[in-house]
């Protein structure tokens, strides 16, 4: 039946008051009877719609009645509706049900099939079924009335021609014959909306991105933009709403709707308050608001905890805000958890163990661990001074030093620090002094934020999440800033941590790691800090013995086995790379990538070997033996090529041209013109470039002499010799490569790497990178990165370093590695005086200027007396361009003081005495030592 056939009267029902329409599609029951209630879908996703009609019942407590009820939906159309479905239900209503409900479905089994992207509408009809009265006398039955003609009785009280059945007798009496429907009463309707974008995953939203989201504080009719003070810490005696300001970017280019679902939680997980937004975006729309928030106008509905926001969008976890509220309110945005970190912890807790072991069992797991014989020693002793320090409170002693089980632990990567604390976690446990032993493991991406106010919740967040257990604060160092930098947030962690492990609650170990000497500046980084941390553990680098241990014990855990060829081939090779390691040496972690590298090489080799051969005929040795040639693959040193792309013939020209037109450099341009024809004759006759020369290469000589220049060309050079895949240069100095904190010049220093990739990095006064006297040298991780990278990556880049001469040779001695990597060394000489004044004259030309006969005299001797009073700090061609410069600013200002009349083209394009005057022996502005190059001391 159409809804048009629906004969729809409007009347207050004496029975019934419509309550709510709600739509969802999965049939999942939660608490209190409710369902996952949305009103956009995916149409992907959804097999069923399912509609929810509830009603609150005006006879509850008195009478039983019937319904008929009819749910229809239609999809909207550019002309009108076009119906898809009418569902008929007959209802009993009893009388104890207060409320009532009608759910029915509609669609497909399978997803994707029945629904289409659109708009739909449902549409709730309800039809009393009332009693039919006829009068009755003895057995005869009377005619029967129409509908409209009876009126029920409970109407009839004040009628006088209807009596009650109970009337006297003789008289006619009313009896219930039938039962009649009265006229449908649309009760309610609810718009849906069916999108096909794709399906929302923790992983990927089509629809949008998230740009911010930041809460403030306000009454229920909200605030205005600009009067917004965004908070991640609530006052908790005056906070009324906290509202929600969410900008996202929309990642649609056509209209669409959302739903929005935000949800406030206390720490204990009960729900305090949602808010829901529907909204339709616009495709022009680039982002889009929303703005939501819960709460009352009375004060006091939030109280001293942590609480939680999540945002639902279709039907998946979005994201989730923390914030608290507590004596003070705080400025700052809270830390958005979004994707994988929607576990809302950095790292998933631990899982329960189904048989956790006994501590008599976890004792044993820590004495088979390898190696680390003194830290074993050391952890056996401290246990058992726990033992008695609480044997001493049994017996009644006061104990000032409490069980404290903060600990630093020291030593390089892969030396088992994070296995040694969740194991110490659980053996903490099992002695009582630890509520539940599972291990938190958290960074300086975790603990510090990016703005003011956001830092110290983070962390108070990070320590209730391990109370019962352990805080493992992985390369704590790089909490540590320079001292210098105003922004060290860094700094309020370690405060909030002193704080906790001197009057927290307590039941929490705090365990801090990283690289030995680093931990070191780490603990001097506050005044209470090493005293906080009772025990220190060191992690040696583990022996070549005891990585081929390891070795055996991880390929046994992957089912797979080192043959004696094999085992003896990869000692040799770890006992290698034990002598020449260093600070980088990932110990364990080296070998796990290594038995990995191994399993790949043997499936490969195994899998050509039985292409012939049934699975029935493949030995089970076969799938499980590493062999020695499948470590001599791992070990195999890459063959690093040169990109095959072939002479730019024009290109090169254009470079050539570009060098062979600079002034002086005589011995400059043959050392290149030389680079030129050697490659070309290595590529001519098919020879490794990379394995016959080296291309890095040391730029020495004072200011101004040309090396920046030459760099650039260079590296077109390259690019036309089809040695560099783009040819481009990336200038940098100190400032782009080290950071003023521990643990982030290497990010730096590789990202400066990363882009220079396939040019040419450009390091100027790169001498500066060992700065005498600082405390923390920063600068020599840098140099030992990009040393690494020269060979890992060789072939990808080239490095050319520059500078002065003298700090250049000290430079290139300070590691060993330098001088071997930086063979090739141009010398720039300073220019002869003639070379200055050739400059000077070109330097003019390009302003389209031309010296007269006694100004060019005149600059000609005043480079002559540069030249012959220069020092080691002279500023060559550089202050030749700032002479020209300073000459070209008075010609001009000569002729702005004419009157335009007055000016012809050869005033204009010539410089005179007045112009170049003021250079003379006598003025030491341009020419003194004082002002001229560039003091590095």
């Amino acid at each position: 039946m159409d809804v048009t056939d629906i004969k729809v009267k409007n009347r207050q029902s004496a029975k019934y008051k419509f309550k709510d329409l709600k739509v969802y599609a999965s049939t999942e029951w939660l608490a209190d009877g409710k369902k996952k209630y949305r009103r956009v879908f995916e149409k992907e996703q959804i097999g069923y719609l399912y509609v929810e009609l509830s009603c609150f019942n005006k006879m509850f407590d008195e009478n039983e009645w019937n319904a008929k009820i009819k749910l229809v939906c239609s999809r909207f159309l550019d002309n009108g509706k076009e119906q898809l479905c009418s569902i008929n239900v007959d209802r009993h209503i009893t009388n104890d049900e207060n409320v009532f409900f009608v759910r029915e479905g509609w669609g497909h089994s399978k997803p994707g099939q029945y629904w289409k992207a659109g708009n739909y509408i449902w549409e709730a009809y309800v039809a009393e079924v009332v009693p039919v009265e006829a009068e009755v006398a003895n057995t005869a039955v009377k005619p029967e009335k129409s509908p409209t003609e009876i009126v029920p009785k409970e109407k009839d009280k004040n009628k006088e021609n209807i009596k009650e059945k109970d009337s006297e007798e003789g008289k006619p009496k009313l009896e219930v014959v039938e039962e009649k429907a009265l006229d449908y009463t649309l009760a309610g309707s609810v718009t849906i909306y069916i999108e096909d974008a794709g399906a929302v995953t923790e992983e990927d939203n089509p629809y949008f991105d998230v740009d911010h989201i930041k809460l403030y504080e306000g009454p229920s009719q909200g605030v205005k933009t600009e009067d917004r003070v965004y908070l991640n810490q609530f006052d908790l005696k005056d906070t009324r709403y906290i509202w929600v300001e969410t900008i996202l970017d929309n990642m649609l280019d056509r209209d669409w709707y959302g739903e929005f679902m935000f949800n406030f939680y206390n720490s204990e997980g009960q729900l305090k308050g949602s808010t829901s937004e529907l909204r339709q975006v616009k495709g022009k729309e680039d982002e889009f608001t929303l703005v939501t928030g819960w709460g009352s106008d009375t004060k006091g509905t939030w109280f001293n905890d942590r609480y939680t926001l999540e945002i639902i969008f279709g039907g998946k976890l979005t994201a989730i805000v923390p914030f608290y509220c507590s004596e003070k309110s705080i400025e700052g945005m809270s830390r958005v958890y979004m994707g994988e970190e929607l576990t809302f912890e950095p790292q998933a807790e631990e899982k329960e163990d189904e048989n956790p072991a006994t501590l008599e069992e976890l004792l044993q797991q820590l004495n088979r661990l390898i190696g680390l014989k003194e830290i074993k020693r050391q952890i056996h002793d401290y246990l058992e001074y726990l033992e008695f320090l609480k044997l001493r409170k049994e017996k009644g002693f006061k104990e000032s030093d409490d069980m404290k089980l903060h600990s630093v632990f020291k030593g390089n990567p892969g030396t088992g620090k994070t296995t040694l604390a969740r194991l110490l976690g659980k053996i903490y446990h099992k002695m009582g002094f630890l509520s539940n032993g599972k291990l938190v493991e958290v960074g300086r991406v975790e603990l510090v934020g990016q703005y003011i106010g956001q830092t110290a919740p983070k962390v108070r967040d990070a320590i209730e999440r391990a109370r019962g257990g352990v805080l493992f604060i992985d390369e704590a160092y790089s909490l540590v800033r320079n001292e210098d930098d105003d922004k060290d947030y860094g700094k309020e962690v370690i405060e909030v941590l002193v704080k906790e492990m001197s009057d927290g609650k307590g039941d929490i170990a705090i365990f801090v790691a990283g690289y030995p000497a680093e931990m070191d500046v780490f603990l001097k980084a506050n005044p209470g800090m090493k005293s906080r941390f009772n025990v220190q553990f060191d992690f040696p680098d583990y022996m070549p013995d005891e990585l081929i241990k390891i070795a055996d014990l991880l390929a046994e855990n992957k089912e797979m086995n080192l043959t004696k060829g094999a085992r003896t081939f990869l000692k040799r090779e770890l006992t290698e790379r034990f002598r020449n390691r260093d600070s980088s040496f990932g110990n364990a972690r080296t070998v796990d990538n290594i038995v990995d590298k191994a399993k790949l090489q043997m499936g490969l080799r195994v899998m050509k070997q039985i292409k012939a051969k049934s699975i029935e005929d493949v030995p089970k040795l076969m799938l499980k033996n590493i062999q020695q040639k499948d470590l001599d693959k791992v070990f195999a040193k890459k063959k690093k090529m040169m990109p095959n792309i072939g002479l730019d013939e024009k290109l090169l020209k254009e470079a050539l041209d570009e060098l062979n037109s600079l002034i002086g450099l005589d011995a400059v341009r043959k050392e290149i013109n030389e680079l030129v024809s050697l490659v070309r004759f290595y590529r001519e006759t098919g020879r490794e470039i990379l394995g016959q020369m080296s291309l890095h290469t040391a730029f020495k000589g004072n200011p101004g002499t040309g090396k920046t220049t030459v760099a650039r060309i260079l590296s077109k050079i390259f690019k036309a010799l089809g040695v560099l895949e783009r040819g481009h240069l990336v200038e940098c100095d100190r400032q782009s490569l080290v950071a003023g904190f521990i643990g982030q010049t290497a990010l730096k220093t590789k990202e400066m790497i990363a882009q220079a990739k396939g040019g040419v990095l450009f390091i100027d006064e790169a001498y500066a990178l060992f700065s005498e006297g600082t405390k923390n040298d920063f600068g020599k991780e840098a140099v030992e990165i990009i040393l690494k990278e020269m060979e890992d990556s060789r072939g990808e880049f080239i490095v050319i370093v520059a500078g002065y001469t003298e700090p250049m040779d000290n430079f290139l001695k300070m590691n060993p590695g330098l001088k071997s990597r930086f063979d090739k060394e141009l010398i720039f000489e300073d220019f002869t005086k003639d070379e200055l004044h050739s400059i000077a004259v070109s330097a003019f030309k390009q302003e389209n200027l031309k010296l007269n006969e006694k100004a060019a005299e005149h600059i000609e001797n005043y480079c002559h007396h540069l030249y012959h009073r220069r020092d080691k700090y002279f500023g060559n061609a550089r202050t030749v361009r700032k002479i020209v410069l300073r000459a070209v600013k008075n010609q001009h200002l000569r002729m702005a003081n004419l009157e335009q009349d007055k000016r012809s083209d050869k005033m204009l394009k010539t410089v005179i005495m007045e112009d170049v005057k003021e250079f003379n022996a006598e003025n030491q502005e341009l020419g003194g030592k004082a002002n001229i190059g560039f003091n590095i001391y």
